[in-house]
């Protein structure tokens, strides 16, 4: 039939045979480029959202270390590690009732070890926890155990009321430095004293009143970055160790910063900012706006470390613990 066809039947069906597959081709290479281009400006935003985040979290981290630099150095804290250091060594003139002593491993058995079970999955023995001294146990006793307030808000103590030369220094110092806390979203700050002990904390876990030296934590990265800070007194160092699993927090895990508290020549301790993972998240997800991100639905941006472990929590897991 084509054969007898008119020629412009002819000459149309040609070009239609030379034009369509040119207008497949134009298509596959539109769609092509429009892929790459789509590609390009996708990886280019999550280039660019990386090197904010970045950055975002190395500034954080400086002003953390400038923080502790400063704070250390303030007139506040240096008197405060000196007073704190004295009513501690006075402690150890009281004495621990039957009684407190018995409420004390009671907390430890009904309250403190189990939660921390839940996250080792092992039966732990009080002894192995229990400061050794009198004066640390009494110590804990008064603002851990005999503290009213519920667990997590133990900070609102200001004087456990017996009249003691470390209760009278609490009462002054302990609302400026739990405000503190407050204001920089730290989990805790620690006066650490130059033997060791930790002779205060804003959040009154168990670590208070142990030594990092030879106590029930001085395997922790707290006493890690404590003898860091120690070392580099002379040199203005500030020290910073990584996150892990802190048992006085049940577990949970904390970084800690560090920086020395020194009195003309004199090294006095340490004071330590404990930081939680809530601050990383917060600035990883634009404190969970990720859409200001240009991140969508699904999006998100963590910090992952050298070890390959993340460092922030996945946008799933915070949208659906």
């Amino acid at each position: 039939m084509l054969k007898n066809a008119p020629i412009r039947w002819k000459l149309f069906l040609t070009v239609l045979a030379l034009a369509v597959p040119a207008l497949i081709l134009v298509g596959i290479l539109s769609y092509l480029g429009g892929k790459t281009a789509v590609e390009e400006t996708t990886l280019a935003h999550l280039t660019s959202v990386r090197a904010g985040k970045a950055n975002q979290i190395e500034q954080y981290f400086e002003q953390i270390r400038s923080l502790a630099r400063t704070f250390a150095k303030d007139r506040m804290i240096v008197d405060a590690m000196a007073d704190f250091d004295d009513a501690h060594q006075a402690l150890f003139d009281l004495e621990l009732t039957r009684e407190q002593r018995d409420a004390l491993v009671a907390y430890y058995d009904e309250v403190y070890l189990p939660r921390l079970e839940d996250h080792t999955d092992t039966t732990l023995d009080p002894a192995a926890y229990l400061p050794a001294d009198d004066g640390d146990l009494y110590l804990q006793h008064r603002y851990i155990v005999a503290n009213p307030n519920a667990l997590g808000e133990k900070d609102l103590l200001d004087d456990a009321g017996d009249g003691s030369l470390y209760s009278e220094v609490h009462s002054m110092i302990h609302p400026v430095l739990r405000d503190f806390v407050h204001e920089f979203g730290f989990h805790d700050l620690l006066l650490v004293s130059g033997s060791g002990h930790i002779v205060y904390t804003v959040s009154k876990e168990v670590d208070l009143g142990t030594n990092l030296l030879d106590g029930p934590y001085q395997d922790s990265n707290l006493a890690t970055v404590f003898q860091e800070a120690q070392q580099g007194a002379l040199g203005d160092r500030v020290s910073l160790v990584d996150f892990a699993p802190y048992e006085p927090s049940f577990g949970e895990p904390a970084s800690f910063i560090a920086a020395p508290i020194v009195d003309g020549a004199w090294l006095l301790g340490v004071l330590v900012f404990q930081m939680p993972v809530g601050e990383i998240d917060r600035v990883m997800t634009s404190d969970r706006n990720w859409q200001i991100d240009g991140l969508g639905e699904s999006g998100e941006s963590y910090l992952v470390a050298p070890d390959i472990r993340m460092r922030s929590n996945s946008r799933v897991i915070l949208e659906d613990p």
